[in-house]
């Protein structure tokens, strides 16, 4: 896939207070805990089914969101993608790794994933149009994945 921004969700089990997350996504700053460059830390707490709280990037951005009504990490790949072929399982792996990270952070006890759904955006319409044949090769990268995990 040709895509330079792909998103990759990851759903929790439960709602979380956005504002829990705030310290820990300053924490991985600090500490360099990603082998990404993150750059600061918004809230957008206030919008409905919004963005929730964003750990902002260089050439990432994760974000607990609540879209669709629904909790859950994005991994969402901004720039400095790395080669096409790679592009997808890079972001999903991303995602499960910081996934994995907030289960596994004291201050946020309880919070839990699941691995049984992914949700995939490419919200990249010159390099994935939203057409027949931009859901081919998509859906031929998602079906090469799937079996891979």
């Amino acid at each position: 896939m040709q895509a330079n921004r792909i998103q990759a969700k990851i759903y929790a089990d439960t709602a979380l207070p956005t504002e829990r997350l705030i310290p820990v996504f300053h924490r991985w700053i600090r500490e360099g805990v990603l082998d990404e460059l993150a750059i600061d830390v918004a809230d957008y707490g206030h919008v409905h089914e919004g963005p929730g709280v964003v750990l902002i990037g260089h050439a990432f951005d994760f974000f607990f969101e609540e879209s669709e009504g629904r909790p859950g990490l994005v991994y969402a790949r901004k720039r400095d993608a790395p080669p096409p072929a790679e592009r997808l399982k890079d972001a999903v792996r991303r995602a499960l790794l910081g996934a994995r990270r907030l289960e596994e952070d004291a201050s946020l006890a309880g919070l839990r994933f699941r691995a049984d759904e992914i949700l995939v955006r490419a919200p990249d319409r010159v390099h994935a149009p939203a057409d027949d044949g931009g859901f081919a090769e998509l859906s031929a990268e998602l079906t090469a994945l799937g079996t891979t995990l």
